[in-house]
């Protein structure tokens, strides 16, 4: 951009007109709107395919049995699929789980004669329709282009990330913007607020932030997002580098996190470009409308690499036919027949309107920025950019191409929903090349172009020489009711391709008020033809497709041509013609020129075979046949399936000195069965597996499938345990069960729904047991604890690993004890001497073969030693004796029982507390003559059992 842009207010019309006068709006560096040519009848809305996946429960079917199925028959029903009914729904209905597979289990269920109806139990959610208006009633048609009733379902909300609006101001007391605006700033006049003085700010904001579900107006593409006005332009919608690199930096500095400039210029500004990276280097993603000039001229901030450039295409997803175009391209949005809000002084009552441009694709694509950079903040811009571009549908050439970049920005995908299918491409026409041309029957044809840069060819045999007028007649071109239209550029060759007459059809007249008069364009060129085959090459000026029919005929003339110039570089064939799908991976394109070339100039430099998603150079060996002018493109190993490519060639030179011009196509391979995952593998643990895998290229990869069976049989695709679903490339799969074998499989599933081969792996089941030489021991004693680890069915594996542990019996923890490896009978033993009641378990942790596994607990009780000492052992009535003694381990301030045995039964006297050093005492004064029994009882604690000392008897005299 050079000092200023220019920009000429493009017609809003209101909703109530039926058919919406739409011009495109870019702000350009002319007077015009910028709005070339456009094809193809106003479109319809066309149904959408969302490719989200179906959910259901994947254990129940509900199931209506017929009214006058008998009891007897429903049990029969349900037994002979191997089902139950879980619960009762309504009247007739229930809901019936099998052992098999919910798909499956349906499938049974319906064949059964008492089953009226059945269904698998799907899943359904809440969903985010807007009940705005406009939005209701169909005008906002556009949006499911880019799936966004499926993103709000995944994220209303842009939080913090508030979008600046670069442009003409805006009205913020519209009742659809109240409350959607932040503070902003006026760079043309910074006295004042940025009052929308032209309509174009108010209508870009709209398309972001008009309050969604407020019953009014229309829904804004990021719900609840904030804009912050930022006028750089004035009332004609012109504004400066001057003003523009202000407004940038102040909304920068204010907190802006996205920033949409639908505006731009021919003239690249250094100055612009450094404002716009310091921008993005702040953490701040730009974009920027395309611009709506129909050629491959950059427009500018469009086309600087740190800006995200939007192009325009209608609602079925075909690039407009004002779209500007071009390799700086990033990704398409729709911009035809938008609409938006506008100031209220263009119509009070009523200020909403209808219009077209990429100028409105352009915030479509900053709304979505503006909830991705909220869902992901730790996002850099350029990841972001990154995002937007991956996931975006292909439409037109296959790959990376200069009319949609990477694609239609798929709103859902970039918010981490599903991805959906491409945009169906062109196929060739068959008349592509010189070779293929179509035969000129009566002086006559109609054709028409069907993909964006096609070139049709056409031939005619003349007997003698002769003067001629050749013309192109196209469809009626109007920017109003298409949003593609027919240019027509007319080439005409003799038969060695020299150029005998060339012309482009200029850009409809314009009425005075400077919008384009409708017309049927055509171009006409007279030419001298000679005797024998003359070549006509016709091509859309803009680029895009049109499917209405054009004409072109060849009369006598009175008048010829100047006369052959020297031929340019035409190529006359190929063995891959542009826009063919399904070629073999295998393939070895080939080029055949019109024209002898300069062996040594063919080379890797020259020619190139291009990744047409990511731009990467393939490895090839070209060569050249100069017999037949071939040139062979040989790669250096197979094609990628389904993957899009690019054969670019240029300078390459002629057998003399002239450099031959360049020449661009595009193809996709075939689409291949997936490979299978390699290094599939599965470790045992104990109740889970870990399992792990590498996936193969696939360039079409949807996910891969993990399954399991009980037992040694592999699943199918259908059957056993769904384990895994997803991109991963490992999974821990928990639940499982001990002394179990399970058997896994895995596929790889590509976007076209083909499988892989499987791959399987293995966990055996093992078992395992502890015993003890005894559960009740005394303070000091030892126990041996005894174990196995043998498979299921009692295989042997000597040195396996094999951890015990103990806890004491009152705490929770397990500590090992011993790591231990299975002898050759697959035992193992340790001796342990517990100090307290323990509690003891062995585990096999599994291993990249067998299950892990781990025993019940077992409790070896410790019972503390209790001594004692009678003395003396023999006294007189009335005297005392004296019963002592400790108890070990220790147990402080613990009470102890003297007993006295009587009746045959040992009955608690007396107590006394322990002292620090567990010993005790007891005075005894029997009330009688006799022998008599005593002893010391410990009861039992948290740490020990309970325990008696050995009884001593005294004798009264």
């Amino acid at each position: 951009m050079g000092g200023s842009v220019s920009f000429r207010p493009a017609a809003v019309v209101r909703l109530g007109v039926p058919a919406a006068l739409v011009a495109a709006t870019l702000v350009a560096v002319t007077g015009s709107s910028g709005q070339a040519a456009q094809p193809q009848p106003k479109p319809k809305q066309l149904p959408f395919s969302s490719g989200q996946t179906v959910a259901y429960d994947p254990h129940s079917v509900l199931v209506k049995f017929r009214p006058k199925a008998s009891a007897a028959a429903r049990k029969q029903a349900l037994s002979k699929s191997a089902s139950k009914a879980r619960a009762s729904v309504a009247a007739d209905v229930v809901a019936v789980t099998g052992t098999v597979p919910a798909p499956q289990l349906l499938k049974k269920l319906k064949a059964d004669p008492s089953v009226e109806l059945a269904s698998l139990n799907y899943l359904r959610k809440a969903t985010a329709t807007p009940n705005d208006e406009f939005y209701a009633a169909g005008f906002q048609h556009y949006l499911p282009t880019v799936r966004m009733p499926q993103a709000w379902d995944v994220s209303k909300s842009a939080g913090a990330q508030t979008v600046a609006v670069l442009d003409t101001g805006i009205d913020a007391g519209h009742p659809d913007l109240a409350g959607r605006t932040v503070t902003g700033y006026n760079a043309v006049n910074p006295a004042t607020g940025p009052v929308d003085d032209n309509y174009h700010g108010t209508f870009v904001s709209g398309i972001i932030a008009a309050n969604t579900n407020n019953t009014e107006g229309i829904a804004g593409v990021a719900w609840s997002a904030k804009v912050m006005p930022v006028k750089v332009l004035d009332e004609f919608g012109t504004g400066t580098d001057e003003d523009i690199i202000e407004g940038l930096n102040w909304a920068v500095s204010h907190g802006a996190r996205v920033v949409n400039m639908s505006f731009g210029g021919t003239m690249e500004s250094l100055v612009l470009r450094d404002a716009v990276a310091n921008a993005v280097a702040k953490g701040v993603v730009v974009v920027a409308a395309a611009g709506n000039t129909g050629d491959d001229v950059p427009q500018y901030p469009a086309a600087y690499p740190d800006v995200l450039s939007v192009g325009a295409t209608n609602d079925n997803a075909a690039i407009t036919g004002f779209s500007s175009r071009g390799d700086w391209l990033d990704l398409a949005a729709p911009g035809y027949d938008i609409v938006s809000t506008v100031p209220r002084d263009l119509d009070p009552e009523f200020p909403y309107g209808q219009a077209s441009g990429t100028s409105f694709s352009a915030p479509i694509v900053a709304g979505v920025a503006a909830l991705v950079r909220n869902k992901y903040p730790a996002l850099t811009p350029a990841e972001v950019m990154a995002r937007l571009e991956t996931t975006a549908r292909d439409a037109g050439p296959r790959g990376r191409d200069p009319y949609y970049g990477a694609g239609i920005l798929d709103a859902y995908a970039a918010l981490g929903g599903p991805w959906a299918a491409d945009f169906t491409p062109a196929l060739p026409d068959g008349n592509d090349f010189p070779a293929r041309a179509q035969v000129l029957a009566g002086g006559s044809a109609s054709a028409s172009i069907g993909a964006e840069g096609d070139s049709d060819w056409f031939k005619i045999d003349s007997a003698a020489a002769r003067n001629a007028t050749v013309k192109v007649t196209g469809p009626l071109f109007d920017s109003v009711q298409f949003a593609q239209n027919f240019g027509p550029v007319l080439s005409v060759y003799d038969q060695d391709f020299r150029l005998l007459g060339h012309v482009q059809t200029p850009r409809p007249d314009e009425d005075e008020d400077g919008f384009e008069i409708p017309a049927a364009l055509t171009a006409t060129t007279n030419a001298s033809l000679s005797a024998g085959v003359t070549y006509i090459k016709v091509r859309n000026s803009n680029g895009s497709r049109d499917s209405r029919p054009y004409s072109l005929t060849v009369t006598d003339s009175d008048t010829g041509g100047p006369g052959p110039t020297d031929p340019s570089f035409i190529v006359r064939d190929a063995s891959v013609p542009d826009f063919t799908a399904q070629v073999p991976v295998d393939t070895y394109p080939s080029v055949t020129l019109s024209r002898d070339a300069a062996p040594a100039s063919i080379n890797t430099t020259t020619v190139r075979l291009l990744n047409g998603k990511t731009g990467a150079g393939v490895s090839i060996a070209p060569g050249y046949d100069a017999a037949a002018r071939k040139i062979v493109i040989t790669p250096s190993s197979p094609l990628l399936d389904k993957t899009p490519y690019r054969i670019v060639i240029d300078g390459v030179q002629e057998a003399g000195p002239a450099i031959l011009g360049g020449y661009t196509s595009t193809f996709e391979t075939a689409d291949l069965t997936p490979q299978a995952v390699t290094s599939f593998d599965a470790s045992g643990l104990y109740l889970a597996a870990n399992l792990s895998w590498k996936i193969p290229p696939t360039t079409d990869l949807d996910y891969v499938v993990v399954r399991r069976n009980v037992g040694s049989k592999a699943p199918t695709f259908t059957t056993g345990t769904l384990v895994y679903a997803g991109t991963a490339s490992a999974v821990k799969n928990t639940g499982l069960a001990q002394g179990t074998t399970y058997t896994f499989a895995a596929w790889v599933v590509d976007r076209s729904g083909k499988l892989s081969p499987v791959a399987t792996t293995q966990l055996l089941g093992m078992k395992s047991g502890i015993a003890t030489t005894s559960t009740l021991i005394n303070y000091g004693g030892s126990i041996t604890i005894k174990g196995s680890t043998l498979r299921i069915d009692n295989k042997v594996y000597a040195g396996l690993p094999v951890n015990v542990y103990v806890r004491p019996k009152n705490v929770s923890t397990f500590k090992l004890l011993a790591a231990l490896k299975t002898s050759s009978t697959g035992t193992l033993s340790i001796v342990h001497k517990p100090l307290v009641s323990s509690v003891y378990m062995l585990t096999f942790p599994g291993n990249a073969d067998l299950m892990g596994t781990r025993t019940a607990d077992i409790t070896v009780n410790v019972a503390p030693t209790v001594s004692s000492v009678l003395s003396p052992i023999a006294i007189r009535l009335g005297g005392i004796t004296k019963l002592s003694g400790y108890v070990a381990p220790a147990h402080y301030a613990k009470p102890v029982y003297l007993q006295l045995y009587s009746n045959k039964t040992w009955k608690s006297i007396v107590s006394v507390k322990l002292s620090t050093s567990g010993a005790y005492a007891f005075g005894i004064k029997p009330a009688t003559r006799g022998s008599f029994a005593y002893r010391v009882l410990f009861t039992a604690d948290a740490d020990h059992a309970q325990a008696v000392s050995p009884y001593r008897i005294v004798t009264v005299s």
